[in-house]
């Protein structure tokens, strides 16, 4: 090919699997873009950017100081983290009270907010 050539991405990666020696990281592996993470994750391009800069890819990187890049470990390591929260906000959230509980913790309240009112004007 000239110099210069532009090929496209998919084919350019289909032709280096073809090649790769063991060992070697495969065409799955290949850094990520914005836009695919936010088809990954069922998200808004802005969402994942957000996440981004914010430091939630901590190995993230910007392709010739334009478009961000994220290397699929750190997807995975935020995959785990994000898991990880879940569960533990899972627990926090079977401490709080539910459905009846809720309607009772709501009308003690209100008795209680009544007694004061009472006893303030008596």
């Amino acid at each position: 090919m000239p110099p210069g050539t532009l090929v496209p991405r998919d084919w350019l990666l289909e032709q280096l699997s073809d090649t790769l020696v063991q060992g070697a990281p495969s065409a799955s592996f290949v850094d990520l873009t914005i836009q695919e993470l936010a088809t990954m994750f069922g998200k808004r391009p802005s969402t994942v950017r957000a996440w981004v800069e914010r430091g939630d890819f901590p190995e993230a990187y910007k392709l010739h100081g334009k478009e961000w890049r994220v290397p699929a470990g750190s997807v995975q390591e935020f995959q785990v983290r994000q898991r990880s929260s879940l569960g533990s906000s899972a627990t926090r959230n079977a401490e709080r009270p539910k459905g009846d509980d809720v309607g009772q913790l709501r009308s003690t309240s209100s008795e209680l907010l009544v007694e004061s009112v009472q006893a303030r004007s008596g």
